[in-house]
């Protein structure tokens, strides 16, 4: 936002793209970012955030290996030009005054239960013939981190999540479904007082 920095995406026809991060009328270095997409810089101009995929033969193996292929997170501190990286992270995004940044997780691989894919949990169904009700969705990890210091709040069983408006203020709106719907619902998270 502050126009000191611009990340680009670098395209291969052989699939080999990478993220370029620079800052603009320096010499300083080019950092790439093997596999880097989704860049998005923080509203104060302190952050870059980004995903990091794999090549199309790292996918390939792991697919033969049976292997969940997981993106990971690359969360970059323009001012001291240092670079963390999370692993297993499905979805991410910055608060509006991009002080934190929610990250999902994975679900986990689901257990053999030797089930027919789609069959109704037991005791779901009303008999033979009956409807069955749909199993609803079971929730991941959510984790916030504070950029500035690194604390991580987590919560269990998210679906779904969005931050509030800037202009409005800085609250997270989270939809938990937990299996046994032990505290679903609609919950606000305020990352400024950890509640």
């Amino acid at each position: 936002p502050d126009g000191k920095w611009l990340a680009y995406g670098i395209n291969r026809v052989g699939g080999n793209n990478e993220l370029r991060i620079t800052k603009v009328g320096e010499t300083t270095p080019v950092k790439t970012v093997a596999f880097g997409s989704q860049a998005a810089f923080s509203t104060d101009s302190q952050w870059l955030v980004y995903g990091i995929g794999f090549s199309e033969e790292e996918q390939e193996r792991m697919r033969t290996a049976r292997t969940p292929i997981q993106r990971k997170l690359g969360i970059y501190n323009l001012t001291t030009n240092t670079e963390t990286i999370i692993d297993g992270v499905e979805s991410f995004a910055l608060d509006r005054a991009g002080k934190a940044i929610a990250m999902k997780r994975y679900a986990p691989a689901a257990a053999g239960s030797g089930a027919a894919p789609g069959a109704a949990p037991a005791g779901r169904a009303g008999g033979a013939g009956a409807p069955t009700t749909p199993a609803a969705p079971i929730g991941t990890t959510l984790i916030i981190r504070e950029l500035a210091t690194g604390v991580d709040t987590t919560f269990g069983n998210v679906t779904e999540y969005a931050w509030q408006p800037l202009d409005t203020g800085r609250l997270l709106a989270m939809v938990i479904s937990a299996d046994g719907q032990a505290g679903n619902g609609i919950h606000l998270y305020n990352p400024a007082t950890l509640r």
